[in-house]
């Protein structure tokens, strides 16, 4: 069984977020389980590759709106990641940095449709010149998601007209929307017209979920949210509740061969569940790297400064709590839209008047040292996403001894057991209310637990006896797979 994923991300070559993540870690599982997988994406014009880890295995050349494109085919050897990557070299739209956003001013790149839309006329490209032969496509996101109706409806693809597709949809909110003209001008007419389109435009996601055999998401709690809550939808809520029998919600994994603080060679000193002291000890480094109390709670955010992280909610909630509660320190992490680092930058400048500004550090960058340290580190992480379609943060918070603390949507509802102390069970804390209120109320309710030291290392020691191991999600994903290959492809 030969399965072929197709992304815009895969960490560590290129990652935005979670979908990164995922690509970097759910083949190589699939392949110990004896299911040839591999990753076919773009290579970027800053993507972390060793070129010596390449080999050139095809090229040739694509005609998209009338221009003729050359590309080449390289293979990183499966040794690197665990499984093959095969990189989609094409220089017009691909040899800049940045894999959606311009990193000069921070904005998507205004040829944004045509890089996704010639990324999927690469791979059907590849497929017809017989370089790759899979048995199944797993598709992911909307950039991925028009292969299913040029497949199914293009004449010129028909040999693969019957491969098994499953798409995957990790968020949602981007759906790809496009003006119809461009269908008109790249695409196959199809029977129905409006199953590719919403409110007039192109959309994407919804084609790729009526066209592919199979759709998932990335929990169940999600799956859920999808068909019942338009919000959560994005408009699409009845195309959900419309594929509903071919949908299933399969979480997502953490791989513990880099997310152990046992092994972790980027912590200031290994500890396991029966030896918590070792945390302590990296908040104490980190903390004098930082300039922060270690004696005091640490908070933390880490992730994407963006609408659907909560992070309006985040400043409104810090603003408030920062000021009353003099012996907390709190990290924020991450990189998004520039009005969220003015926001933040803000907040900091408001607290002066309060002789809070020093306990608030702000890093607006990607550093993943930096991240393990602070997992390893903190005390508390704080998660108020407005959605979450699984979230992949506080598993690794709870695997490193950190308590969650978050907003209870999607994937976080499936993972955070809210803490009860009379049974002592339970991982983190769950607020329902997506407002400043019920989010500082959970926050104080870890606070409390927290001066409660037999209490919180009974806490801490639940969340890390917890498996998230990607083990159990590639089990999954493989009866699924083989539910859609024929027999004789096995």
């Amino acid at each position: 069984m030969d399965i072929l994923h197709v992304a815009f991300e895969c960490a560590p070559i290129a990652k935005v977020g979670g979908l990164g993540d995922v690509l970097g870690a759910l083949p190589k599982f699939l392949n110990r389980r004896g299911v040839n997988s591999a990753v076919f994406m773009p290579r970027f014009g800053d993507a972390h590759v060793d070129p010596a880890s390449l080999t050139l295995v095809h090229e040739g050349r694509l005609r998209y709106r009338g221009r003729v494109l050359h590309y080449r085919l390289w293979q990183q050897a499966a040794h690197v990641l665990g499984f093959p990557v095969y990189l989609w070299e094409e220089p017009v739209h691909f040899e800049r940095p940045g894999i959606y956003q311009d990193p000069a001013t921070g904005r998507d790149f205004p040829d944004q449709g045509d890089r996704f839309f010639v990324f999927q006329q690469g791979l059907l490209t590849i497929l017809k010149a017989q370089v790759l032969k899979p048995d199944l496509l797993h598709l992911h996101d909307h950039h991925a998601a028009l292969i299913p109706v040029w497949l199914r409806e293009d004449p010129a693809y028909q040999d693969w007209a019957t491969l098994p597709l499953v798409l995957t949809v990790h968020n949602a909110e981007h759906q790809g929307r496009y003006d119809w003209s461009i269908w008109k001008e790249i695409g196959v007419p199809v029977a129905r017209p409006e199953d590719l389109q919403h409110h007039g435009q192109l959309n994407a996601l919804k084609a790729g979920m009526l066209w592919a055999d199979a759709v998932t998401t990335v929990s169940p709690g999600y799956a859920r949210e999808l068909q019942e809550r338009d919000d959560m939808a994005a408009g699409l809520r009845e195309v959900f509740q419309r594929v509903a029998f071919k949908m299933r919600g399969i979480l997502n994994g953490i791989d513990p061969e880099v997310w152990n603080p046992a092994t972790d060679p980027l912590l200031f000193a290994p500890y396991t569940a029966e030896t918590l002291e070792g945390k302590q000890q990296n908040k104490q480094a980190l903390c004098r790297a930082l300039g922060l109390d270690p004696t005091q709670p640490l908070v933390i955010f880490i992730g994407r400064l963006m609408r659907e992280k909560g992070i309006d909610l985040l400043v409104r909630g810090l603003e408030r709590f920062l000021p009353r509660h003099p012996d907390v320190s709190v990290v924020v992490l991450g990189t998004g839209l520039p009005e969220y680092h003015a926001a933040l930058e803000t907040l900091k400048q408001r607290l002066e008047n309060f002789d809070a500004v020093h306990r608030l550090v702000l890093r607006f960058e990607f550093n993943n040292t930096l991240a393990h340290q602070l997992y390893a580190a903190a005390d508390i992480l704080l998660m108020p996403s407005r959605v979450e379609p699984c979230g992949l943060n506080q598993l690794y918070a709870m695997t490193y001894g950190t308590v969650p603390v978050v907003h209870a949507v999607g994937g976080l509802r499936d993972t955070v057991m809210p803490w009860n102390p009379h049974t002592q069970t339970g991982t983190g804390f769950r607020f329902e209310s997506f407002t400043p209120k019920a989010m500082l109320q959970a926050l104080q309710q870890a606070l409390l637990t927290y001066r409660q030291p037999k209490l919180w290392q009974q806490l801490q020691r639940n969340g890390m006896q917890q498996d998230w191991s990607w083990d159990r999600s590639a089990q999954e994903y493989i009866a699924l797979y083989q539910s859609l290959i024929p027999v004789t492809s096995k």
